[in-house]
């Protein structure tokens, strides 16, 4: 089974919302990965960018890693140390998120707070 990869624009202000490692809020995103089944609301992948010379060009693997942003991923993770096995894995960059772990706000604005 082929790994569906895509892209979804997603209107400012929305909120995504991870609870237990799945996706449970965030429209047009989770309609999306639901067409995999329950599992394609996964989430595979978190990381918060820290690289000042990163630049925005649309190559993922450097777009994702720009000073002040977050990179999220949702569906298959199997492919990189994962257990999750579906027929979706998409990616996405977000610029100034705001992002809050366990209560703790981490990133306001772009702009790290810890």
């Amino acid at each position: 089974m082929g790994i569906g990869i895509g892209t979804i624009v997603i209107a400012d202000g929305t909120t995504l919302t991870v609870e237990d490692g799945r996706l449970t809020a965030g429209e047009p995103l989770r309609t999306t990965l639901l067409s995999a089944g329950e599992l394609g609301t996964n989430l595979a992948e978190l990381g918060v960018g820290t690289n000042e010379k990163a630049t925005l060009g649309g190559n993922i693997l450097e777009d994702e890693k720009i000073l002040g942003t977050i990179h999220v991923a949702f569906g298959a993770s199997a492919a990189m140390g994962g257990t999750v096995s579906v027929p979706i894995h998409i990616d996405s960059v977000v610029l100034k998120p705001t992002l809050t772990i366990g209560g703790t706000p981490v990133i306001s604005q772009g702009r790290f707070l810890l």
